[in-house]
């Protein structure tokens, strides 16, 4: 006993010092600047794969760590740290060109086993399973059928390209995990530490807790806002949900349900700007436009998805008969004026996005605020405690994300060497006779098959890879084809069989994760239309006059409200099947960009809203 105990501590102190490390390491390069490339990736991820290591056992996350994990931690240590030291050669050699020693590809060999297996463990066996089919797609080139056939690479070759240059392991989306998405998972660490969730739920109570399914609401506010942030829908709904998925169960709803709309809420937040999971930064980047004019496309479409979400929600309250919270439950705004500072990080990232200021620099000014604020937060109590907890959380969420990216630069690696994108366009094309809607749904497949169990910037960064240049070779525009593949990566969170934010859900609610999952899919059916409309209609990414946009606006908010009405078979009264079927029917031409149509629907909306208001007036004054 006295031996487990040692050891557990000694993990303790080891992931402490490693965290440690790789946080002063990565603000210090914020504030002062990145250090050269090739040593900036290779340092992040030694710290973080060794973290894994000590974090994530090989019996299993909820067991303890025995010998054989402390033996791969030191073979990881000794593997990462090789490719580290020898970054001044990694940045002077030609990949595939400047020769190798035996030892430089026994240890790429190494690099990539080991990131196999902590991938497997750390962020799942889906992840670690495309990793290793791709490899092998890159071997056995030559053996596949038809338009997936290619030449075949050596595996020195697939080793050099992978791990001794700037193209595999170390590519892309490392450099987005070791220069923002560190950064903004401190900030959202030190968010949760400073209790700046608690005054998001307050907000939300007050706002939304007295109406009808109150908690459903509230929960469809606070992870809207926490969500942007988070970068991860699973960690948004147990950061949410611990609230809010207990106090829908206790006003009526379903355990399945309670979990699925927290999914769906959380889920939500990672299309949200300003942050959209720190996506928005990547999404700039790899455009080649201001990091505002992705926040200003993707505005219209998270804002109707979110007001979607609170018509079913409301709709399905009211069939349902329940009421919202006791008035005992919701907090008096005067009682929560003097915590609105806590707030101030959030604010200041915004400010500093706004005014300017690089990702880098304004999650830094922002998670310097959030540290002057738990210093004068009497609640938080910075002590050693807090400051260790702060930094060990913010080392082992940064570690997950850190080898999920390193494992999808092995499958973007993949991709680049053997042309697979080509055939990828090939293959869609094929298969959907050069139609457009037939190509766009498997696009949408492909996409949710591929962002499954990654976080929101990883399944980005590998649709982004996969789906965007096969929507150019369909003549789609470029931005709305990013959001496109992005919308539907977000998806796959809360999409059957592998839904990550569902199941975290379902931990939380105590319910079937498939059926928490199904039930997620029913509520959003709404969001998995979306994508489709602002690619054929680009009034909704806020291109056109203020008038056409507004129009649209209107147009697609009533579509929304009559096929939320639909589904839920519930609009002023419960519906028969048919008037089910007529409403979905209405809501659908909304959708539709054509002029008469959509002032119909809206006429329809808001003339049914005028008389139902007149029929209550005359009821209240007894004519």
């Amino acid at each position: 006993m006295i031996k487990k105990t040692r050891l557990i501590s000694t993990v303790t102190m080891l992931v402490f010092a490693l965290s440690l490390v790789l946080i002063v390491f990565h603000l210090y390069t914020a504030a002062f600047g990145s250090v050269v490339t090739q040593l900036q990736r290779s340092f992040h991820l030694l710290l973080t794969g060794a973290i894994g290591f000590l974090l994530y056992p090989l019996a299993g996350k909820k067991k303890n760590v025995t010998w054989v994990d402390f033996l791969f931690f030191s073979v990881a240590l000794v593997a990462f740290s090789y490719i580290a030291i020898n970054y001044q050669e990694i940045a002077l050699r030609k990949s595939m060109v400047s020769p190798l020693s035996t030892l430089d590809y026994i240890v790429g060999a190494i690099v990539i086993l080991l990131l196999l297996e902590i991938s497997r463990r750390a962020v799942g066996i889906v992840m670690s399973l495309i990793a290793t089919v791709g490899l092998l797609y890159a071997l056995l080139g030559p053996y596949m059928p038809g338009v997936l056939a290619h030449r075949g690479v050596s595996i020195r070759d697939l080793i050099d390209y992978q791990v001794w240059g700037l193209d595999g392991v170390y590519s892309m989306p490392l450099s987005i995990s070791a220069t923002y998405i560190i950064l903004f998972v401190i900030l959202g660490t030190v968010l949760e530490f400073v209790k700046s969730g608690d005054t998001i739920m307050d907000l939300g109570k007050i706002a939304a807790g007295k109406y009808r399914g109150g908690p459903a609401k509230v929960a469809c506010l606070t992870s809207a806002l926490f969500g942007s942030i988070s970068g991860s829908a699973a960690a948004n709904v147990y950061a949410t949900g611990s609230f809010t998925i207990p106090m829908m169960k206790r006003i009526g709803y379903k355990g399945e349900t309670a979990g699925a709309i927290e999914a769906v809420a959380s889920t939500g937040g990672q299309i949200m700007p300003p942050v959209m999971g720190a996506a928005a930064f990547l999404m700039a980047e790899l455009i080649g436009i201001p990091y505002i004019e992705v926040c200003k496309a993707a505005l219209m479409p998270a804002i109707l998805f979110y007001i979607g979400l609170i018509v079913v929600l409301d709709f399905e309250a009211a069939r349902l008969g329940l009421s919202g919270l006791m008035a005992n439950e919701i907090p008096k705004f005067r009682d929560i004026v003097g915590k609105l500072y806590l707030l101030s990080p959030i604010v200041s990232l915004v400010i500093f996005l706004l005014i300017g200021f690089s990702p880098y620099k304004a999650s830094f000014y922002s998670i310097l605020v959030g540290m002057v604020l738990a210093i004068i937060n009497s609640d938080v109590k910075l002590n050693k405690k807090t400051l260790f907890a702060i930094i060990s959380t913010s080392g082992k969420r940064a570690s997950m994300i850190a080898i999920a990216c390193a494992t999808a630069g092995i499958i973007i690696g993949v991709i680049t060497l053997t042309g697979l994108g080509l055939s990828l366009s090939s293959l869609i094309f094929s298969l959907s006779g050069g139609h457009l809607v037939p190509a766009l749904l498997l696009m949408m497949i492909t996409c949710i098959i591929m962002g499954t169990g990654t976080p929101t910037t990883v399944a980005y960064i590998l649709v982004a890879t996969l789906g965007v240049p096969v929507m150019q070779d369909l003549g789609l525009p470029l931005i709305a084809s990013h959001l496109f593949v992005f919308y539907f990566a977000v998806i796959s969170m809360i999409t059957p069989p592998v839904a990550i934010a569902a199941f975290a859900a379902a931990e939380i609610a105590d319910e079937d994760p498939i059926k928490v999952g199904f039930t997620s899919m029913k509520i959003a059916a709404i969001l998995y239309v979306i994508p489709f409309i602002f690619l054929f209609d680009p009034t909704m990414l806020l291109m056109g006059s203020f008038g056409q946009i507004l129009f649209r606006f209107l147009a697609i908010l009533s579509g929304i409200v009559f096929i939320s009405g639909g589904l839920t078979r519930w609009f002023i009264r419960k519906l028969k099947r048919y008037e089910s079927i007529i409403m979905v029917a209405i809501g659908t031409l909304g959708l539709i960009p054509l002029t008469m149509i959509n002032a119909f629907t809206i006429a329809l909306l808001f003339g049914t809203l005028i008389i139902i208001r007149i029929r209550k007036k005359r009821i209240n004054v007894g004519v």
